[in-house]
């Protein structure tokens, strides 16, 4: 899933047309952080922003706002706005979060779910554990909870796995952690466990898998 798909998700879980301000102003600036014009530390200018958008500083202040507490970026009242710190510790607490909503969704969700969209969850998981590179072990990565948000019911739910899934996409990106044989062949385990488990259409296996996981993704 690219991050605008997950906008495009967002929008639809949250907005009827026409968009409002905020929201543009948010994917404004997100995407201008997704494509490397602002890195960890780097300052954010919301009166640029307001500029590029022609709009005034207070949705530009809104779109911050929910970045902040997303966790793509840092506020200090009265001084600056910038970047939020992508390193080790912050990247795999980001991480964990989203295998706990993931594996709490699917816990909730397999009961009810048909045979054909498991398959399709379990293949999912199975291409985290397949792929052969960074760039296509995050793009499995996000595909896998693309799908888990597919399953959530709960609009409010489904916007906070989204959310999720964008600071996941950030931590991936720009952490830079990789680590060695070892952690990957924990990694390719853990995904054929969930694939297991959802095939089975076992949620509490499905949750603690999904929840493991996520622990060694970087």
């Amino acid at each position: 899933m690219t991050i605008a798909h997950a906008e495009l998700r967002t929008h639809q879980w949250s907005h009827r047309s026409p968009v409002p301000l905020p929201e543009l102003a948010f994917q404004h600036i997100l995407a201008a952080i997704l494509r490397g014009e602002y890195v960890s530390g780097d300052r954010l200018d919301t009166a640029r922003f307001a500029q590029e958008l022609h709009m005034s500083l207070n949705p530009i202040r809104e779109a911050i706002i929910r970045l902040r507490d997303i966790g793509l970026v840092e506020v200090t009242p009265a001084r600056y706005t910038k970047v939020a710190d992508f390193s080790t510790a912050d990247s795999c607490a980001a991480l964990s979060y989203a295998g706990v909503l993931a594996g709490t969704a699917l816990r909730r969700a397999l009961p009810t779910t048909g045979e054909g969209v498991r398959s399709e969850l379990a293949a999912h998981a199975e291409q985290i554990g397949d792929a052969d590179g960074a760039v296509s072990r995050n793009a499995a990565v996000l595909g896998f909870l693309t799908a888990v948000t597919d399953l959530i019911e709960h609009p409010r739910q489904a916007i906070h796995l989204v959310e999720a899934t964008i600071l996941v996409q950030c931590a991936l990106q720009f952490s830079g952690i990789t680590r060695g044989d070892g952690v990957t062949q924990v990694r390719s385990a853990a995904t054929e466990a969930v694939a297991h488990a959802i095939r089975t259409a076992d949620p509490d296996a499905a949750e603690s898998a999904v929840r493991a996981l996520f622990e060694h993704l970087v």
